[in-house]
């Protein structure tokens, strides 16, 4: 808080703190007077009761006394003792003799049982009533009338003969009724409490509850204090017999052992009181929130105002000192003058301080962009103007217009909105100019680096084209002459040899399959074609590819059936399920590998599970990434090259199917991708799976093979022939055509896309077709692995193989071409699928 609102507020808190220490002040002050005023009443309505108590025990104490005399003298009860049965003050007088039987009765029958009073008579006969018994009077306990069920209070003395033996007991009983009727003619106030006790504790007589609480002791109840004789103590506390609150006096009496209790109820002392200090204390608490309401509106005010102030003024200094230019210009007036430019503004437009000031705002923009098309509107002041921005270019001061002076060139960007105040009208222009220079610096910085990355990623097209052929070439010629070898080699030494050059080419072949797939997926060459098709195709296809290697690694792969419909690309979800089911059996010595589906909603749920090693949570991550792999530190071959999963990834984000992973190390790992479900097509023609398959698919047919290249060629023709197949190699388009004339014309050809002066198979296998005035079919074999190489075979009518291509895929290929036009048209794909993603 500012030094100049504490005083205020210190002058607030004062009169605040004095009103509520007045009203506290005054709340004490009433409290205690009307405690110290009902403990002045309780105690001189104790002593009120006392005297009327001791009263009543000193004329019976009287009567005790004369009817000993008469007793000790041996004469008879005279006039005085029946005036006391007239006034009602002794409902009985009854003798015991010395052995405690009852030898004189007057008045009510109100005997008690002997063994109830014997305490009374054990005490006289003992001399015990002369111990702490005012002259040897005692008090004995209340108790109720069998007969009436009136309460009675037993008073006695001992009676001796004329040489002072014991010669018994006098009782008198005293209605208790005597004190209560007392009690309720003082006019006490509401719920207030009278009574009479034993010093000792029992009560004697109340004003109400006297069947309840007669007889009753309260000494050790808390309740009870420990006075002297003839002293007053009061207590606040809360009455055990009814349960009310009250403000007791107790008054010990000097010449009888009686105590007399008189309480008022604490309710009806300060119930009044309470109510006003209630209605006090809620007016003081409305005056202090009005008090503090009106305070705080005004300090909020006050502080309100001074911010507005202090905020103007910083805003007036952020745009003094602000970058960009600022410039206001008044719609209200005519001709929408400019009221207020800073310097930034005079800086970036190369003029003075201060000219623009009361200037249009269309003279001073339109001037200085040299275009005021856009500015009319909103410079004008019409009132259904928006907002407007504008680039211009605009050389630094003191520089000439002339392309030859040398001076750096400025690009400056002007916004102008409309302000508009109640109802939407006009009320200012503001227009703010900032340079972006820099801006425009980058952007053709941009442009540059982008025409550089095109011309980057063609070049980058063209090396893969010509990597897909050139790496292709040898590693086909090496996997043709280890297929021709294969079968030549009986020695087992050189078998084993063959066996590890195989192993070297699978991985070679691998690396470029993984290299090439990744490429064109990052080149966004692979366009998916999405179609409803049964899952249990692409299981089927899985189950054929990979159940030869659980086999050879001792494991179980385990596929289970599925019949739902998916809506994906068969070739790419095939291809991510089979670099799933190969991660899993790379990984796994032990154990089994299970292929099934869930279904989740409107998706299914694929998953492969396995028994491996397990990927530590920390990795899980990394092994989607390019040539990464878990537990492969050596870098073997056989746990392949860290390509899988990455294409995975790709080909999943491609797809739009989410992958997820689970896994534990030492325990497995479960890979699922999710595949929207979709409802099965219309029924479609297929083919039984025993179609019939001829002898000429099988050998025996005319094969011209056309390659450019003499060992992948001599390769080809070994191959061939060993399946039994008669065969025309060509080393050219030329000398594809001279063996077509010399020799019959062929059943199949099998041609190089990349021929020698500037042909290429297609060319050669639709002049083939076009000399021997027949469809041929022909196997386009290629290391392009480009779209425009499937573009033209589906146009050609005829099947692309991509290099490096197994033996198995080629024999498959020659004998659809062979298969009969209607088998062939219909033949589903054979078990070793293709692994290019382009097929």
């Amino acid at each position: 808080m500012e030094a100049r609102l504490v005083l205020p507020a210190v002058a607030v808190a004062v009169a605040i703190a004095a009103l509520w220490w007045t009203l506290l002040t005054r709340i004490d002050r009433e409290e205690r007077f009307l405690d110290q005023t009902t403990r002045q009443h309780t105690a001189a309505m104790a002593q009120l009761v006392e005297e009327q108590a001791i009263a009543t025990f000193r004329r019976l104490d009287d009567l005790l006394i004369d009817v000993a005399s008469h007793v000790e003298k041996d004469i008879p009860l005279l006039i005085p003792t029946r005036r006391s049965f007239e006034e009602g003050l002794a409902a009985s007088i009854r003798i015991y003799d010395a052995n405690s039987w009852l030898s004189m009765g007057l008045g009510r029958t109100t005997t008690r049982n002997p063994v109830l009073e014997w305490e009374e008579f054990a005490r006289h006969k003992s001399g015990a009533h002369r111990k702490g018994n005012q002259k040897g009077f005692v008090i004995g306990l209340p108790f109720v009338s069998p007969g009436t069920s009136d309460v009675f209070i037993p008073v006695s003395r001992r009676l001796d003969g004329a040489d002072g033996t014991f010669r018994g007991v006098a009782v008198i009983d005293v209605p208790a009724e005597i004190f209560s009727r007392f009690y309720g003619r003082l006019d006490l106030p509401h719920d207030s409490s009278v009574a009479i006790a034993r010093a000792d504790g029992p009560l004697l007589a109340r004003q109400a509850l006297q069947d309840q609480v007669f007889g009753r002791s309260f000494r050790g109840s808390g309740l009870w204090p420990e006075a002297g004789s003839g002293t007053v103590q009061h207590h606040r506390v809360v009455s055990p017999v009814d349960g009310v609150e009250r403000i007791y006096a107790f008054r010990a009496s000097a010449d009888y052992p009686l105590m007399t209790v008189v309480g008022e109820s604490v309710e009806t002392v300060f119930g009044a009181w309470r109510q006003n200090r209630f209605y006090s204390i809620i007016w003081a608490a409305a005056a202090t929130a009005v008090i503090l309401l009106f305070t705080t509106a005004f300090l909020v005010e006050l502080q309100r105002r001074r911010h507005g102030d202090r905020a103007l003024r910083i805003r007036n200094r952020a745009m003094e000192w602000s970058g960009d230019g600022i410039l206001i210009a008044d719609a209200t007036r005519p001709g929408v003058p400019v009221v207020y430019t800073n310097p930034a503004f005079s800086r970036l437009m190369g003029i003075g301080p201060g000219d623009a000031d009361g200037r249009a705002a269309r003279e001073v923009l339109a001037g200085l962009i040299g275009d005021e098309t856009g500015l009319c509107p909103l410079c004008d002041g019409d009132e259904n103007a928006g907002d407007m921005s504008a680039e211009f270019l605009r050389r630094s001061a003191g520089s000439g217009t002339g392309t030859g002076s040398g001076a750096p060139e400025v690009w400056l960007e002007l916004r102008a909105s409309p302000v508009r105040g109640a109802g939407g009208r006009l009320v200012s222009v503001i227009a703010t100019v900032r340079d972006i220079t820099e801006h425009k610096t980058a952007q053709a910085a941009l442009a540059e680096a982008r025409r550089e990355a095109e011309r980057a990623n063609i070049g980058k097209s063209k090396f893969l084209a010509a990597a897909s052929h050139d790496l292709r070439q040898p590693v086909q010629s090496l996997m043709l002459l280890m297929e021709a070898l294969s079968t030549r080699a009986t020695d087992p030494a050189m078998r084993k040899i063959l066996t590890t050059m195989d192993r070297a080419l699978g991985a070679l072949k691998m690396l470029l399959d993984g290299l090439l797939d990744v490429s064109r997926l990052e080149a966004g060459a692979v366009e998916p074609k999405r179609t409803v098709f049964p899952v249990t195709e692409l299981l089927d296809r899985i189950a054929a590819n990979s159940r030869p290697v659980a086999v050879r690694k001792g494991l179980l792969l385990h596929i289970v059936p599925c019949g739902a419909h998916v809506d994906s690309d068969p070739m790419l979800l095939g291809r991510i399920l089979q670099n799933l089911v190969e991660n899993a059996l790379r990984y796994t010595n032990r154990g089994r590998i299970l292929v099934g589906c869930r279904r989740r909603g409107a998706v299914l749920r694929i998953e492969v599970w396995d028994t491996g090693i397990g990927i530590p949570t920390d990795r899980q991550e990394d092994i989607f990434q390019e040539f990464v792999q878990v537990g492969n530190a050596s870098r073997d071959r056989d746990q392949g090259l860290g390509l899988g999963l990455a294409v995975v990834r790709r080909l999943a984000g491609m797809l739009d199917h989410p992958v997820g992973l689970r896994s534990e190390p030492g325990r497995g790992s479960v890979f699922r991708v999710e595949v929207p479900l979709a409802d099965p097509p219309a029924p479609a023609k297929t083919l039984p799976e025993d179609f019939p398959v001829t002898a000429r698919m099988r050998a025996g047919a005319r094969v011209l093979v056309v390659e450019d290249d003499p060992i992948v060629r001599e390769g080809l023709c070994a191959m061939i022939r060993q399946w039994g197949h008669e065969v025309f190699p060509a080393a050219s388009f030329g000398e594809a055509v001279e063996v077509l004339r010399r020799h019959p014309d062929p059943d199949v050809i099998v041609a190089d896309y990349r021929l020698g002066e500037g042909h290429t198979g297609t060319e050669t296998i639709r002049e083939v077709r076009r000399r021997s005035k027949r469809p041929i079919p022909g196997v386009l074999v290629t290391g392009d692995t480009a779209p425009e190489r499937l573009a033209e075979a589906e146009a050609g009518k005829f099947s692309i193989l991509h290099k490096p291509v197994l033996a198995d895929d080629l024999r498959w290929a020659i004998a659809l071409a062979l298969a009969p036009t209607s088998v062939a048209r219909d033949m589903p794909p054979h078990g070793a699928a293709p692994r290019e993603l382009v097929d």
